[in-house]
C-alpha cells in the first residue's frame, strides 16, 4: 500500500512554502508568520499534514469520472455538410491579392 508523504512543491529560498499529500495531492501553505524561520515553516507544514485527513481514492475516481464530458461523434451526413462549407470558404477569395484577410 502506498504511504502518504508530504512533499514540499514551493520553495522561498531555503525555506518551504507550499507542501502536499504524496496520496491524496492536498496542499498546504505555510503562513507568512511562519516564513519567517525555515524550522517553524517545517513545522506548520508537518503539522497540517498530521491533521489532514486524506480523502478515499475510490470516491475521488468517480467523481472524476462524472465530470467527464462524452463526445459524440457526428453522422457522417454532417461530416459532408461540413466539408462542403469549407470549400464555399476557401471559394471565397475576392482575387485581388492582398490575402491580408479583410474585406472592404
Amino acid at each position: 500500500m502506498i504511504q502518504r508523504r508530504i512533499r514540499v512543491v514551493k520553495w522561498l529560498n531555503t525555506t518551504p512554502a507550499v507542501g502536499a499529500c504524496t496520496l491524496c495531492s492536498r496542499e498546504f501553505k505555510v503562513p507568512m508568520n511562519a516564513l519567517k524561520r525555515t524550522a517553524d515553516a517545517q513545522a506548520n507544514l508537518q503539522e497540517q499534514f498530521d491533521r489532514h485527513k486524506c480523502q478515499s481514492l475510490d470516491s475521488s475516481e468517480g467523481d472524476a469520472r462524472a465530470n467527464v464530458l462524452l463526445r459524440q461523434e457526428p453522422d457522417e451526413e454532417d461530416d459532408e455538410e461540413e466539408d462542403d462549407h469549407k470549400e464555399e470558404d476557401d471559394d471565397d477569395d475576392d482575387g485581388d491579392g492582398d490575402g491580408d484577410g479583410y474585406s472592404e
